[in-house]
């Protein structure tokens, strides 16, 4: 039902009506434009990103949580193109990883990232991979839980704050195991 819709207004360039519960269980209803539709390889899953005009935002929320959703006949406003692409250029964030040949870890952190743009190399002598990841600041706190799922074979190399994000995350983990 959600995605032959969702389908029909982003082929037909027309807006949405939609009701979504977010992951607290609240129910958000209104109008938007449609973006984008994305898989997530990582949750088996997709994800539609949409542009909320009376918020000048983007929104990505889970098809799976959308009460419902219908085409409607409106266009989607002139400019809203243009104005998603600003929003997403300003949000533009990237994160250097150094993943090591272990648990699996390179294929894991391939699958997980396959949404995301992202440069990688392989350095022989050391055996490890480096990506350079690019992301947007909206998925950050999903960014830096696939990151600690990876284990002690990833190692943030920048940015800092970045590093210090997961090293509050283990010390917070840390002493709950105390």
């Amino acid at each position: 039902m959600g995605r032959a819709a969702i389908w029909q207004a982003l082929c037909e360039k027309h807006q949405l009506a939609y009701a979504n519960r977010d992951s607290s269980g609240h129910l958000h209803e209104g109008i938007c434009s449609p973006c984008r539709l994305e898989y997530d390889a990582a949750a088996n899953c997709y994800d539609l990103i949409i542009w909320q005009a009376d918020e000048a935002r983007a929104i990505k929320m889970r098809v799976a949580r959308l009460a419902s959703v219908q085409c409607l006949d409106a266009p989607i406003p002139e400019g809203i193109e243009e104005a998603f692409h600003q929003f997403l250029a300003d949000r533009r964030q990237s994160v250097a990883l150094r993943i090591e040949r272990q648990n699996n870890a390179v294929e894991r952190s391939f699958m997980m990232f396959a949404s995301y743009d992202k440069e990688a190399s392989y350095d022989e002598e050391t055996d490890t991979y480096t990506i350079q990841l690019y992301y947007y600041d909206f998925d950050r706190c999903g960014i830096l839980q696939q990151i600690l799922s990876l284990g002690a074979a990833a190692t943030v190399l920048a940015p800092a704050d970045m590093r210090e994000s997961i090293i509050e995350h283990l010390q917070a983990a840390w002493q709950n195991l105390q």
